[in-house]
């Protein structure tokens, strides 16, 4: 069967895509652009600068096809075929009303909607702002299977060291957060050219997991009104914000030991120690693409396991795209107030934490290398929170889905700390502080709780192709789509109306997700009702197994109910929220040198 075509026309030129579906994976057919420009290259002279706007424009009457994926931003090693600098571009996916006027009007009426002015919902992707691409996500399934007519959008940003340089070399020239830039860049592309694809600028959702979800906790703050980015309203609504969040991990200062450190060893891989200040950029842009991403690739090796990233965003002062701490940001109400949702998954520590560890000082050792500034009241705390497996407590608590012999003695309790204190706990805290604040919107907390084979765990970014319901992963598991049924509802009712209960299409939604209700009186983690509406949040996939294949029972468990935040939840983030500080700036609530214990306390 020949494939069927589909064009856009942008102010940029017209582009020629595919319709997919509908089918078993596709229920909904769907037009499909890929590798659409939204910024010049980023090779030559664009290297190491912030996006620039097009230089080109296509012929009129002339379709470039966009038909594939275009480059994935430098990573990984040089040569990998489909990656290279000319990077900037995006992946637009709407529904297929028809292929004449008569038969989209004819859908248009059937659905309710206006095909000229549907919801978007944008992905940012994940990968630790050094990896990754925005087709990580299947956003096709995503739209084909919306509980009523949305667009969905993915794009690349930047990544590694030409896209997070921090240095107080970096700083001087105005160079911070390329990557971040790179997003904010898009989301105006978007807001200007969404009218010419059906999409209302009016209610657009950004999406993110994991470093997609940081970069969209920092882009609550950028965007809101005291930081005065721009003097116009943001270019997006609400926010669905998986796995992350602006205090999850470090943020810290672009001249923070830990990055200048990491600046040196990649200028060291790059041959360019000792270049002057003012001539090191130049050098950076002259030299040959493999040298740049071969070192890029040679740090972040050489400190991913320690969880020490290199290579992340970083405050970048007033008017900037990370104005502050961001503890003092949302503490000071300098956020945007806009509907969330915000979840996590229930061992999100468990990709990044060591397999083999069998020593009793594992977490203490972990964490201490992550958090210098913790005390000895603190660590001492953090080992009596996470018990060991040797001990009763530890049996019972890690008993659920931690069967399996083959990983170390304290693996378990290493997923436990880095899960809360990466994650979970930003994500939590994220939601107590939207839901506390005055002119507070709504804000719709998850636990997603399925569990897959590496671990027999529910990993961080195992809900993807539940979101997306993909059916290419999820199609083997009766119990997998039942709970995609309520996800993939609930995200695009959601991005819709505002509310994953509310359904534009009439679908009644499979249970109830209540309105998050902060059970803390502040960060402190004060109770402040036994009401039962307090706390609640939607738990997704409770019981179910199907993934973990003969490890498993295969479990279809319970789709989706609603839950109360346990008291050990409460507890973890009691302990967690008070050491936000020691994640960011100088490691001691400033962003100055003024507190001198900094150079004592940054283990390097």
């Amino acid at each position: 069967m020949a494939q069927k075509t589909c064009n856009i026309t942008l102010a940029q030129g017209n582009y020629l895509g595919q319709v997919i579906g509908p089918s078993t994976s596709s229920p909904r057919a769907v037009q499909v652009f890929l590798g659409v420009p939204y910024a010049d290259t980023t090779t030559g002279k664009n290297r190491f600068q912030p996006p620039k706007a097009l230089t080109t424009r296509a012929e009129s009457g002339v379709f470039t096809n966009a038909l594939k994926y275009g480059q994935v931003c430098p990573q990984g090693k040089p040569g990998i075929p489909g990656h290279g600098e000319d990077c900037l571009n995006a992946n637009i996916y709407r529904p297929h009303f028809g292929d004449d006027a008569a038969s989209i009007e004819a859908e248009e009426k059937r659905l309710g909607v206006n095909s000229t002015k549907l919801p978007v919902v944008i992905y940012v992707h994940g990968g630790g702002f050094n990896t990754g691409s925005g087709k990580e996500r299947n956003m096709a399934s995503f739209v084909a299977f919306a509980d009523s007519p949305i667009i969905g959008m993915s794009f690349n940003y930047r990544v590694g060291a030409l896209g997070f340089l921090p240095s107080a070399v970096t700083a001087k020239q105005g160079l911070l957060n390329l990557g971040l830039k790179d997003q904010q860049f898009f989301f105006e592309w978007a807001r200007t050219n969404l009218p010419h694809i059906g999409g209302d600028p009016d209610n657009v959702t950004i999406m993110g997991l994991s470093a997609g979800s940081h970069s969209i906790g920092h882009h609550l703050i950028s965007y809101s009104p005291a930081n005065k980015l721009i003097s116009g309203p943001p270019p997006f609504q609400k926010a669905i914000i998986e796995s992350g969040g602006a205090t999850a991990r470090a943020v810290f200062v672009p001249n923070h030991p830990l990055h200048e450190q990491q600046f040196q060893e990649f200028l060291s891989q790059c041959g360019l120690t000792g270049v002057s200040d003012d001539k090191l950029f130049e050098k950076l842009r002259d030299l040959p693409y493999s040298t740049i991403v071969t070192a890029s690739q040679a740090v972040w090796k050489a400190w991913s396991e320690s969880l020490r990233w290199p290579f992340q965003p970083v405050i970048d002062g007033p008017g900037g795209v990370i104005p502050d701490l961001p503890i003092n940001s949302w503490q000071k109400g300098n956020v945007l107030r806009i509907p969330i949702i915000t979840g996590f998954n229930t061992d999100e520590g468990a990709t990044f934490v060591p397999e083999n560890e069998n020593q009793p000082t594992a977490v203490r050792d972990l964490m201490t290398s992550i958090i210098p500034a913790m005390n000895d009241t603190d660590i001492d705390k953090l080992d009596a929170l996470y018990p060991s497996l040797s001990t009763t407590e530890g049996k019972t608590l890690y008993a659920n889905a931690k069967q399996s012999t083959a990983f170390g003695t304290q693996f378990w309790r290493l997923d436990d700390a880095y899960a809360h204190y990466a994650y979970i706990c930003p994500v939590i805290q994220t939601a107590t502080f939207s839901s506390t604040a005055q002119g507070a919107a709504p804000v719709y907390l998850y636990h997603f709780a399925a569990r897959s084979a590496e671990f027999g765990a529910a990993d961080h970014g195992d809900e993807t192709p539940v979101v997306t319901h993909d059916m290419n992963i999820i199609g083997s598991y009766p119990g997998l789509i039942d709970t995609a049924d309520a996800m993939t509802g609930a995200w695009t009712r959601f991005a819709v109306t505002g509310n994953p209960n509310l359904s534009h299409s009439g679908a009644k939604a499979t249970f109830t997700w209540p309105r998050y209700m902060s059970p803390f009186s502040s960060t402190t983690g004060n109770s402040t009702s036994s009401n039962s509406t307090i706390g609640r949040l939607a738990l997704f996939g409770d019981g179910n197994d199907e993934r973990m294949g003969s490890r498993g029972t295969h479990s279809p468990g319970t789709p989706a109910k609603n839950i109360a935040l346990t008291s050990r939840e409460k507890t973890e983030c009691k302990f967690w929220w008070p050491l936000v500080i020691f994640s960011e700036g100088y490691a001691n609530g400033s962003t100055s040198f003024t507190s001198a214990n900094v150079t004592v306390k940054a283990k390097l």
